[in-house]
């Protein structure tokens, strides 16, 4: 009966997804399939973890609709199909990630403080989309905050999600994102040069890591904030391992290109991580094993030359 009643809250919860989100799921499982299908399959026959992801995408999929309308489509000239998959896949990553780091803390969130998690994750792949793929510079991007500046239309969907960030979390409740925002100039320092490569895992990783934290939860503890820079590096660091090969053929120079072993650097990573979790968080067992499982996942696909994000289900 218990198993019955969670398949109709899955079923429930799917029919209440937008047409772009059924479709969405249909695709990812099926590319899931495809890429993995002894993962997958243990995966899609688990009730609870079909529960716990539909229940993550559908929060994605409500702040996705909200602000993406056929009209903005049209004006960035992109197809809303590729820009659900581009932006739902990373807010329901940045969900899952930084849900559990919480969790870790034991720090609850409502539904409202993962809205503004999903938001903040569209906003931080929408810069670094008009950024790597379009050739802005950060201070052209820099200009779509200054709501009176003009700015050409493919600004459009970063202003907005920026505008957007003071409705959701207006200034006088969330004090502390609003002043970590101060430091944002930190953010120009990104670059892909080998002077520039341990800056960004050092200084810019933990910087947006924060961001997230802050947007969910305004009082953070000290604990969970000490932990954020070798977390935040260890993302980078598999981001960067995940698009190995793409950044040697364009000559992008990462910091995970410049590793002599980047199997042995990432797993180094991980165990700094862990023995930092452990010493800090009071539930850090989930944490870890996400963490662990993620590292394993990412060098196995690099091995393999898999994409990552066609094996969606799995990562979770």
């Amino acid at each position: 009966m218990p198993r019955l009643g969670l398949a109709f809250r899955v079923l429930k919860i799917y029919l209440s997804l937008s047409k772009q989100g059924k479709q969405f799921l249909i695709k990812a499982s099926r590319k899931s399939r495809q890429a993995d299908k002894t993962l997958a399959r243990s995966v899609l026959s688990d009730l609870s973890k079909i529960h716990y992801f539909i229940k993550n995408l559908k929060i994605c999929d409500k702040v996705f609709s909200q602000q993406v309308s056929t009209q903005l489509c049209s004006l960035l000239k992109r197809e809303e199909p590729v820009m659900y998959a581009r932006f739902v896949s990373y807010g329901w990553f940045s969900l899952l990630i930084w849900g559990k780091l919480l969790e870790a803390f034991n720090i609850p969130s409502d539904q409202a403080a993962q809205e503004r998690c999903v938001l903040v994750a569209f906003t931080h792949r929408e810069w670094n989309d008009l950024f790597d793929n379009q050739g802005y510079s950060f201070d052209q991007l820099f200009k779509a905050f200054d709501y009176q500046a003009e700015i050409p239309p493919q600004l459009t969907f970063l202003r907005q999600l920026k505008q957007m960030e003071r409705v959701l979390a207006p200034p006088d409740h969330f004090e502390n994102f609003y002043k970590h925002l101060q430091g944002f100039s930190v953010c120009s320092l990104f670059e892909y040069t080998s002077e520039k490569a341990e800056i960004i895992l050092d200084q810019v990783a933990p910087y947006v890591v924060l961001l997230f934290m802050y947007i969910m939860v305004n009082d953070l503890p000290k604990g969970l904030i000490e932990v954020t820079p070798p977390i935040a590096r260890w993302l980078y660091m598999l981001d960067e391992l995940a698009d190995l090969e793409h950044d040697q053929k364009i000559n992008r120079v990462t910091y995970m290109l410049l590793a002599k072993d980047p199997e042995k650097t990432m797993w180094e990573q991980y165990e700094l991580c862990r023995k930092i979790i452990l010493r800090s968080a009071p539930n850090p067992d989930k944490l870890i094993q996400f963490m662990e499982s993620l590292t394993a996942k990412i060098i196995t696909a690099q091995k393999n030359k898999t994409d990552v994000e066609s094996s969606f289900f799995n990562i979770g």
